[in-house]
C-alpha cells in the first residue's frame, strides 16, 4: 500500500538528493540531461512511496491514485502553462516501444520508414505504444501520461532516443517540462497522508 509519509520520513540526506536532482535538472544543458535527473528524483520518490521493487509496479501502484489523479486535473484546470505542455505532448502520440519496433519490424525500422509508413507497419505489427485507449486529440488521463512519460524514459534510457532526431528531442523536452512542473506545481514531495 503506498504512503507518502515514506518520503516524508526518508532519511533527510536521501529526500534532499531527489530535490537536488529536480533542481539541478534547470541547469543541465541538455534536455536529455535534465529529463534524466528529473526521472531520477521523481524515480526516486515513486520507489519510497510505494516500496515496489520495479518500476512497473511503482507505476502500477501511482497511475491510479487518487491523490495523483486529483493533483493532475487541478494542473490542467488551473495551470495554463501545465496544459499547454500537455497539449504539445498530445500532439506527439503515440510513442512507439522502440524494442518491440525492433523486434517486430527489424532493427533499421526508424531507418526505413518515414513517420507515416512507420506507424501503419507498427499497427499492422500490433507494436506496443503509449498511451494505451488514447484518440487523438482527447486529454490524456493521469495513468495515461505516467505510462506514456515512463516509456520515453526507457527509450531514452535504452539508448533509443537521439538529440539530432527532432522528434525525439520534442518528445523529451516535452516530458522535463511536465514532469519538472508536475513535481513543483503539485509539491508531491512534501506529500502526507
Amino acid at each position: 500500500m503506498s504512503s507518502f509519509d515514506n518520503f516524508r520520513f526518508l532519511d533527510p540526506e536521501a529526500a534532499d538528493l531527489a530535490r537536488e536532482l529536480v533542481e539541478a535538472s534547470e541547469q543541465q544543458r541538455s534536455a536529455f540531461s535534465s529529463f534524466i535527473n528529473v526521472w531520477m528524483a521523481f524515480n526516486g520518490w515513486m520507489e519510497c512511496v510505494t516500496q515496489a521493487e520495479t518500476d512497473a509496479a511503482m507505476i502500477n501502484a501511482l497511475a491510479d491514485h487518487p491523490k495523483l489523479v486529483t493533483a493532475y486535473h487541478s494542473l490542467l484546470n488551473d495551470d495554463p502553462e501545465f496544459e499547454e505542455n500537455i497539449l504539445n505532448f498530445t500532439a506527439l502520440l503515440p510513442v512507439l516501444n522502440v524494442r518491440d519496433v525492433r523486434k517486430k519490424l527489424g532493427r533499421d525500422a526508424f531507418r526505413k520508414y518515414d513517420r507515416i509508413a512507420l506507424m501503419d507497419e507498427a499497427l499492422r505489427a500490433a507494436v506496443k505504444q503509449q498511451p494505451v485507449d488514447w484518440t487523438k486529440g482527447a486529454m490524456l488521463t493521469w495513468s495515461q501520461l505516467l505510462r506514456t512519460i515512463y516509456l520515453v524514459r526507457c527509450n531514452l534510457f535504452h539508448g533509443s532516443k537521439s538529440v539530432e532526431n527532432h522528434r525525439d528531442h520534442q518528445l523529451v523536452v516535452a516530458c522535463d517540462k511536465i514532469l519538472r512542473r508536475f513535481i513543483g506545481r503539485s509539491a508531491c514531495f512534501e506529500w502526507h497522508d
